[in-house]
């Protein structure tokens, strides 16, 4: 590992943004500001959180990291906290789960996060203190990541999580992993196409089973997390679907 004279963040890092996703205790959005400023992260984002910008439990553990609770962003909703990025991580302590294999080393993934963060924006995904992140939150990851641990049942709280998750993109950026050569969709172009692929297979007669959501994620599975798409690609499948919707009007209306 290259040393470095200075301890100081990449540009990059700006890139990157730390979403928290209904934090129910001050105190923990505080450490999680502190810990995000000491690996030199800045981005904040909250998802429906608890009050915290004037709790002094918040502002006590963030400890000279105030400006990242002034200027974190709070959104309602998860889709408009990642809309806008090309890749998302969600963590989680399961080890496996119908939806959620391959569930990869946080290292691994944060090596990927890293490279495509050089050029685009991106995000890791935090979940509630008490039960994580749910399965419809994980699928719209394109990553999910585990931090390996020495028990039966992990059980790191909110800060500690992402305090090992900064460092490892901190050392990441200290054996300055190569840019990602490809512009990767944002997470809305690919939730955009996801429906629109399900939208055109109705046309074409296809019955979702057993439910329109169920088909929905299976969808999303292969063009959000087996794949990593491109813009051009998702313009390919656009594409492929005005093909076929030209097709079914097409028929529609002969004899």
């Amino acid at each position: 590992m290259a040393d470095r004279t200075e301890s100081t963040a990449p540009d990059y890092f700006s890139h990157i943004h730390i979403i928290l996703v209904e934090p129910k205790v001050p105190g923990n959005i505080g450490a999680v500001a502190r810990a995000m400023t000491t690996m030199g992260l800045s981005r904040l984002v909250l998802v429906n959180p608890v009050e915290f910008r004037h709790e002094a439990e918040a502002r006590w553990m963030a400890h000279g990291a105030g400006e990242i609770l002034d200027k974190a962003l709070v959104v309602p909703a998860l889709d408009e906290a990642v809309n806008d990025l090309a890749l998302v991580v969600g963590t989680t302590n399961r080890t496996r789960g119908i939806w959620l294999s391959p569930i990869q080393p946080i290292d691994v993934a944060c090596a990927e996060l890293s490279a495509v963060a050089r050029d685009q924006h991106c995000g890791i995904l935090f979940g509630r203190e008490d039960r994580g992140l749910l399965n419809d939150e994980l699928q719209r990851c394109n990553v999910i990541a585990r931090i390996p641990a020495a028990t039966t049942y992990p059980s790191l709280n909110l800060a500690q999580s992402v305090m090992v998750c900064a460092y490892e993109l901190f050392r990441q950026s200290v054996e300055a992993p190569p840019p990602s050569d490809v512009r990767l969709a944002e997470h809305r172009a690919v939730e955009r196409v996801t429906r629109r692929v399900h939208e055109t297979l109705l046309r074409l007669g296809f019955e979702s089973t057993p439910s329109e959501e169920t088909f929905l994620r299976s969808i999303r599975r292969v063009l959000r997390r087996s794949l990593r798409l491109e813009q051009r690609d998702v313009a390919v499948l656009h594409k492929v679907c005005d093909e076929i919707d030209a097709y079914v009007d097409r028929r529609s209306g002969s004899p």
